[in-house]
């Protein structure tokens, strides 16, 4: 398999989602719009963008099987499976705001071997096939060398169901906002890109899907980052938490505001 080509074909497939997802936004009326749960938002353009993604993939990869948040695709165990959002950042999508972006990530067995994560509003394909072989659009990029939470830029982001170690998170990150800079964007995908990009220096979400993470989280540990569970475990995919950081200050982060108290 030529993982270059390949993903320079998958890159021209999320572009032109993308495309359709920064169209449809300027039309989407507020009937459109269903609530799958408190929060948690879902219109007929995830629908449509995922069903372009599944035929566009089926079509460079046949023998590949699908992981999908709208579930266009029943899930079967195959020796490659893309792991694909639509749409990551329904809530800012359907409210006109941005960020939004489109996630794909192909796993051969249990480890991911390409990311592509596409915002089309900003114009910016994060992409990547292995160590070092990252990009924004064309440019190499690599993480941040912030050393400490001091003075650092952080993003994070609430669950839909914030349980009580949530809530602890939380408060825990409060105690630090007097040192460092924290943001919310709105797109998982995107938010551990920016860490990739050197634009960012950590991120932290629990309550997250595979395909909210397995493309930015291969992405930022090909630019030299650290992803982690909340016990500081490699199960950051399944397990719907995640620390993303520059790997730097992933222990501070971890000891300060994940296991701080």
């Amino acid at each position: 398999m030529n993982l270059e080509k390949l993903c320079n074909e998958v890159k021209e497939l999320a572009r032109s989602t993308g495309e359709y997802l920064k169209t449809e936004q300027t039309v989407l009326r507020k009937r459109d719009i269903e609530l799958k749960s408190t929060r948690n938002y879902v219109t007929y353009i995830d629908k449509e963008a995922e069903r372009r993604l599944v035929e566009g993939l089926s079509r460079l990869l046949p023998e590949a099987g699908f992981l999908t948040e709208e579930e266009t695709v029943g899930f079967e165990q195959k020796e490659y499976t893309w792991i694909i959002d639509p749409l990551d950042g329904t809530t800012n999508y359907v409210h006109g705001d941005s960020p939004f972006s489109v996630s794909i990530a192909l796993m051969k067995e249990n480890e991911i071997i390409l990311g592509v994560v596409y915002d089309p509003l900003a114009a910016q394909m994060y992409s990547a096939t292995g160590a070092g072989k990252v990009f924004l659009n064309d440019n190499p990029v690599r993480v941040s060398g912030q050393s400490t939470l001091t003075n650092g830029y952080i993003g994070f982001g609430i669950p839909y169901s914030l349980d009580e170690r949530g809530e602890q998170i939380l408060r825990n990150a409060m105690k630090q906002f007097r040192k460092c800079s924290f943001r919310i964007k709105g797109s998982a995908a995107l938010e551990i890109c920016y860490i990739a990009a050197g634009v960012c220096d950590a991120y932290f979400h629990s309550g997250l899907s595979p395909w909210d993470v397995a493309a930015g989280a291969f992405i930022l540990q090909c630019a030299g980052g650290k992803c982690s569970d909340f016990s500081g475990g490699d199960n950051y995919i399944f397990n719907k938490e995640l620390v993303a950081s520059n790997g730097i200050i992933h222990q501070e982060i971890m000891e300060t505001i994940i296991q701080g108290n």
